[in-house]
């Protein structure tokens, strides 16, 4: 793609020559005259002087960073526009689900109700009384318990477990190894307490490989619509996550820990049991969060505070330290 049908695509504006032909995305140190890079963040400034970009993409603050002869792509979203461009220039094509129909090599119960339309690979294994939505695509070797729901247009990757009694909601995604409603860890002087609950996976939201999200004690943990867990997140027993959150990867929340609607959670981070991250809450990467969190702020540390507070209170600390 030219750099100018790129440009306007991206929404950029175009400064520079608009004709060289972009062929693929690059890092700023690797790129070179067929590629288009990015600069996002002022510590990659150094890179960008001397990338062999063809154009970089970048915002109005950072674009006096790159040099005089480097065709820019300008915008205030340039992360945004960094995602577009991936797509544009590197389509993937989707991992080929299975065919409609149960594959011979399955194992469906004869009381599970199964949608004609819906995609059931090799050695899947689903129980009696569970139920499987239209569309939906269950990878080899998923496993669906008695009772279980998955939703119209849910894909279960490889290996996926979706315990008995359990929901997966519509155009939501498991990956690999996820595992829901597995008992939640809850003790007592007499060995494991009893889990009765369920795990509920609401519609569009998307779950790492690897994840697990524990069934609740009494009651349910909940993972909200549009929700984003990556790989090797745990979800312990009456967790709530809320409508577009976002855990990456090792995020663990205690049993009863709630992570409200739109919150970020930084990969490592994690929440005490009962604590409460606000609505559209940050929270840094290996950050302790061991009480609630005001919505909209920054945090980090741990235990988690202010962002700004903890920063300032570093930096007395250093003077002191300094001779």
């Amino acid at each position: 793609m030219r750099v100018a049908a790129l440009a306007s695509r991206l929404a950029a504006r175009l400064e520079g020559p608009g004709d060289a032909e972009i062929t693929r995305v690059a890092g700023l140190a690797d790129a070179d005259a067929t590629c288009l890079a990015a600069l996002f963040e002022p510590r990659f400034r150094a890179q960008a002087a001397q990338t062999a970009a063809a154009a970089v993409l970048t915002t109005p603050a950072l674009a006096r960073h790159l040099p005089p002869t480097t065709t820019r792509l300008v915008t205030d979203d340039a992360r945004a526009a960094w995602g577009v461009a991936l797509r544009l220039l590197h389509p993937r094509p989707a991992v080929a689900p299975p065919p409609p129909g149960v594959h011979p090599l399955a194992c469906v119960d004869a009381t599970a109700e199964v949608h004609p339309a819906a995609r059931v690979g090799p050695f899947v294994v689903i129980g009696a009384g569970a139920r499987i939505g239209a569309d939906a695509a269950l990878f080899a070797g998923v496993y669906v318990g008695a009772g279980a729901v998955v939703g119209p247009r849910a894909t279960l990757h490889p290996g996926a477990t979706l315990l008995d009694a359990c929901e997966v909601g519509a155009d939501a995604f498991i990956g690999s190894r996820a595992v829901i409603g597995s008992p939640g860890f809850g003790l007592d002087a007499a060995g494991r307490v009893p889990q009765i609950g369920r795990a509920l996976i609401g519609e569009r939201a998307t779950l790492g490989a690897g994840t697990c999200v524990d069934r609740g004690t009494v009651g349910d943990t909940v993972v909200g619509a549009d929700a984003h867990l990556d790989n090797l997140v745990q979800v312990g027993h009456n967790a709530r996550v809320g409508a577009g959150a976002v855990l990456c990867g090792q995020v663990g929340l205690a049993g009863g820990a709630v992570v409200e609607a739109a919150a970020v959670l930084g990969g490592q981070a994690g929440v005490a049991g009962g604590a409460v991250v606000g609505a559209g809450a940050r929270v840094a990467a290996q950050s302790g969060v061991t009480r609630d969190l005001t919505p909209g702020g920054t945090f980090s540390g741990h235990p988690a505070e202010d962002n700004r507070a903890r920063l300032r209170r570093l930096a007395r600390l250093k003077r002191l330290a300094d001779p």
